[in-house]
């Protein structure tokens, strides 16, 4: 089974909420909101993140994982800088995607007008009520900076259930998981596996699950507890390391210089803490506190957490 995975985006949750709410089901909403759509065979996620603008984390991990970005115009017709901020996020990850305009608020040509100079406003737009239940997600494709192969699951919580075990939650990002799987835990003691003993999705139980699907994984031979630091499970097969160069495009409308300096990087799923150095010609390089899995032409983006109204930085994509 594969799924896309796809992000809404937009400043104002009253309009994230029904908008989501009328196309998908809400599944869960600890962490980061999440709704599921199967359409043509094929299983969407539909991802929210609830705490923006304030914090700009939830989207920026998000935006690390969904193969299509939905980008919601303001109702009110009007950008705001928060809204701009989530135009330079989608760009720093090179994400397609569609831009959705609601009832009237604009026409598709001052709506891309608006967001000229961003991705964004080549965008396809999509004019709907904010109540139709039609979507179109036949445009959204699985994204081509994934790895086919070697199983990658980013883990976002982990817990203990009672009868069945140790249970984590996350997405697929690469390959495909399976029951009897032996999986290492990124960062994590060395030689420690998890045995995979059973998967769910949307709490049907699945022998395995690939790219793209929200997974529920019962584990063996591991505790809540030893997952308490560990971000990623993946085969064995994925490079890791504490250091990782790129190539940067910053954000057009970012003025401070990234390096050197302490800011964050967010890799597939996961935020870290990096010193970015220059690394010689327009390459620079993240200095990370734990061992990452990164691959050739993997995506990432810097981070300003202390950058106001902007703290989108710029995206990276990663060499070895």
């Amino acid at each position: 089974m594969e799924g896309i995975a796809v992000g809404v985006f937009g400043s104002d949750a009253e309009t994230k909420s029904a908008f989501a709410a009328s196309v998908a089901k809400k599944s869960e909403a600890e962490g980061m909101a999440v709704y599921t759509r199967t359409e043509g065979g094929r299983c969407y996620s539909l991802l929210d993140a609830t705490d923006f603008p304030e914090k700009v984390q939830g989207y920026s991990r998000i935006a690390s994982m969904v193969d299509h970005a939905l980008y919601l115009y303001p109702k009110s017709g009007r950008l705001t800088a928060p809204d701009g901020e989530l135009a330079l996020l989608v760009a720093a990850f090179g994400l397609s995607g569609t831009l959705e305009v609601f009832d009237g608020s604009s026409t598709p040509e001052a709506a891309r007008s608006s967001l000229r100079g961003t991705a964004v406003a080549g965008f396809d737009v999509e004019e709907r009520q904010i109540s139709s239940a039609a979507i179109d997600l036949g445009r959204a494709s699985p994204r081509g900076d994934f790895l086919r192969s070697g199983a990658l699951i980013y883990m976002d919580r982990a817990f203990t259930v009672k009868g069945v075990g140790t249970v984590a939650l996350g997405f697929v990002l690469s390959g495909e998981v399976s029951i009897h799987d032996q999986l290492r835990l990124v960062p994590g003691a060395a030689g420690l596996r998890a045995d995979v003993k059973g998967i769910q999705v949307n709490d049907v139980d699945f022998d395995s699950a690939g790219r793209g699907i929200r997974v529920g994984l019962s584990l063996r031979g591991v505790e809540p507890k030893d997952l308490d630091r560990c971000h990623w499970l993946d085969d064995g097969s994925l490079t890791l390391a504490d250091e990782v160069t790129f190539d940067f495009v910053k954000s057009s409308f970012y003025k401070p210089e990234v390096a050197p300096r302490d800011l964050h990087l967010q890799l597939p799923g996961e935020m870290a803490p990096a010193r970015i150095t220059a690394a010689g010609g327009p390459r620079l390089r993240a200095k990370l506190p734990w061992p990452v899995p990164v691959w050739d032409g993997m995506r990432a983006a810097v981070i300003d957490l202390n950058g106001g109204a902007l703290r989108v930085a710029g995206g990276a994509t990663c060499k070895l």
